[in-house]
């Protein structure tokens, strides 16, 4: 006797639908503590006057009548005026346990004349130029120290507290998510009271008319439903480290989800029902090296150099095939491919800054996914095929901002670096050439590190549309009405003002 869920998954096999989940189980990720392997530099760097704190202990004990203190009343006069124990050592203030800092200021307001609390210049300058900090006053405003708290934890941070820094900025920063215009939220929808599916559809859809049943049976679906719009992109051009591989892949089963590499890192997957893996072919010599193996993909991604395309199409008719559109293209040419009805969908690759050329402007990676899905819109091709974001995406709140402006899902490159503490090699911009410091880690902490991440990921989304009112992620997609841009709310303000 078959379960419903066994019976819905052959039912969607048979007309090319396949779910890496059941569509009847709930979605959520298991946390794991996963400590950090190096110690990440604390954003605060406490200083105390010395001469001044100790001027200040001896006129107390003056005043006191030189009695000796308690042991209890000793922790006071030396842990003062720190909750946190930054002045609790065995000298007290003389030497203050800077890693206990969390920048509260209560020393500062007590004592301005003897304590003060500057920013580590090395916390600063973790990651490269695209990972700098947003605001120097908060730790987690730093994208280094809040991805490695989320890998750490699996927990969803508390960023808002404390901010004083400004509110807009360039790229994603220029971007707001707006719940203003609320019916109903879907209360707690993270705690799990009310459903909100995160479910996302890759591939390729059928074109549907008023015959609904007779379309039906003529479509071709080829469509693989992923349990969270997120997978990991290539992974071997910025590290070509067995372990680290081998955490992603193990991370991507774990949760799960698809990840995107070449075949000439990946050895042949023991079982043909382990197909989250996705062959990223950018060559004939590629396409040949999958074929010997004997995978048959549930999607594979291609570059459009030659004629990749359509062999790969001629090799794998049931199989997603994406386009994968790498730091520069036209719309022109990416309609073209798609309505030859080769390819499923677009990969959007910008390099590791977000940057793309598209056509002869270079534009960030949220302006190309919007240019891209308007266009498809356009072309009434929007719902047959996917739009997957890639390059740039580096936190939680990117991934509602990209399916915002039209993306299906996004697709993760340098998180998955910082997660498992790797280190810059230099500036991380450019596909060809950047890398991470090669190094070996241990596999099962890597494959925590990763799923903790998503964990975190997760319920931030969840949070995000649950402060909406959506159920469903895919409502989000395309829907800018959600959102608020800087630009915009700036021209309306400002727009009639006369400089001089």
């Amino acid at each position: 006797m078959q379960s419903q869920e066994e019976e819905t998954k052959i039912r969607l096999t048979e007309i090319g639908i396949y779910a890496l989940i059941s569509p009847h189980k709930r979605f959520t990720l298991e946390s794991e503590f996963a400590p950090d392997r190096t110690k990440i530099p604390n954003p605060y760097h406490p200083k105390i006057k010395k001469i001044k704190l100790v001027s200040m202990i001896m006129r107390e004990a003056l005043s006191s009548g030189l009695r000796i203190f308690t042991e209890e009343e000793r922790k006071v006069v030396l842990s003062r005026p720190c909750i946190y124990g930054v002045f609790s050592g065995r000298f007290g203030g003389l030497m203050p346990r800077r890693e206990y800092c969390t920048g509260c200021m209560r020393c500062v307001q007590e004592y301005p004349s003897i304590c003060t609390v500057d920013r580590n210049p090395e916390f600063l300058n973790l990651g490269d130029a695209y990972w700098i900090p947003r605001s120097q006053n908060i730790a987690f405003s730093n994208p280094v120290f809040l991805v490695n708290y989320e890998a750490r934890t699996g927990k969803i941070p508390i960023k808002g507290m404390g901010y004083k820094g400004t509110f807009s900025g360039d790229k994603w920063d220029s971007m707001w998510t707006d719940m203003s215009e609320i019916v109903r939220p879907t209360r707690d929808g993270v705690h799990g009271r009310e459903y909100i599916s995160t479910m996302v559809d890759l591939g390729r859809k059928p074109e549907l008319s008023s015959n609904l049943k007779e379309d039906t049976k003529k479509a071709s679906f080829r469509v693989v439903k992923v349990p969270i719009p997120i997978i990991f992109d290539q992974f071997s051009n910025l590290i070509n480290e067995a372990s680290v591989l081998k955490s992603i892949a193990n991370a991507s089963r774990r949760i799960p989800t698809l990840f995107i590499e070449s075949p000439r890192f990946i050895d042949a997957p023991a079982e043909q029902e382990d197909r989250l893996w996705v062959p990223l072919i950018r060559s004939p010599h590629e396409l040949l090296l999958l074929n010997e193996i004997r995978y048959r993909p549930l999607m594979l991604e291609v570059t459009s150099e030659g004629s990749l395309l359509e062999e790969a199409r001629s090799r794998y008719p049931s199989s997603v095939i994406l386009l994968r559109v790498e730091e520069k293209g036209t719309i022109q040419s990416i309609l073209a491919k798609l309505d030859a009805n080769k390819a499923d969908g677009i990969h959007l690759v910008a390099n590791y800054h977000g940057e793309f050329i598209l056509g002869k402007e270079k534009l960030f990676i949220k302006d190309v996914i919007h240019e891209v899905h308007e266009s498809l819109v356009a072309a009434k091709m929007r719902e047959q095929v996917t739009i997957i974001a890639g390059g740039g995406i580096t936190l939680a709140e990117h991934v509602p901002k990209a399916i915002i402006m039209g993306a299906d899902a996004t697709s993760l490159d340098t998180s998955l670096g910082v997660a498992l503490q790797l280190k810059f090699s230099g500036e991380v911009k450019e596909r060809a050439g950047s890398s991470f410091r090669r190094e070996r880690i241990d596999v099962s902490w890597g494959e925590k590190r990763i799923t903790n991440l998503l964990g975190s990921w997760h319920g931030q989304l969840i949070e995000i549309l649950s402060a909406m009112g959506i159920k469903d992620v895919r409502r989000l997609r395309g829907d800018i009405g959600r959102a608020m841009f800087n630009e915009e709310l700036e021209k309306e303000a400002f727009g009639d003002l006369e400089w001089r």
